[in-house]
């Protein structure tokens, strides 16, 4: 089993949400998320559009699923990256589900 997360700008959302319905997975939730650039001393990461000042709002959409369904929507992803902005697309991070009580 995976958790996928996809996160990227709000007005995203309806477009993730959609990309979850076409392979068939119920998302589990989402949350709105307001990003901070409150350490401007640190090392910024590359896949986080760092050079902007004030925080941006975000949404993070995520479901448990199974492996062979987590990279597929990866994949489709990659080939069909869903953005607002084209330096920030929606971005999917995937991690393994070792035990679920």
């Amino acid at each position: 089993m995976k958790f996928l997360a996809i996160m990227g700008h709000e007005e995203t959302r309806p477009q993730v949400r959609e990309l979850f319905r076409k392979f068939e997975v119920l998302m589990f939730s989402n949350m709105s998320i307001k990003g901070c650039y409150c350490d401007k001393g640190m090392t910024p990461q590359s896949w986080w559009p760092a050079e902007k000042g004030v925080g941006s709002y975000s949404s993070l959409c995520f479901a448990i699923l199974d492996d062979a369904k987590a990279d597929e929507i990866v994949r489709e992803l990659e080939a069909h990256p869903i953005a607002v902005e084209p330096g920030f697309p929606a971005r999917a991070f995937v991690m393994n589900v070792e035990k679920m009580l």
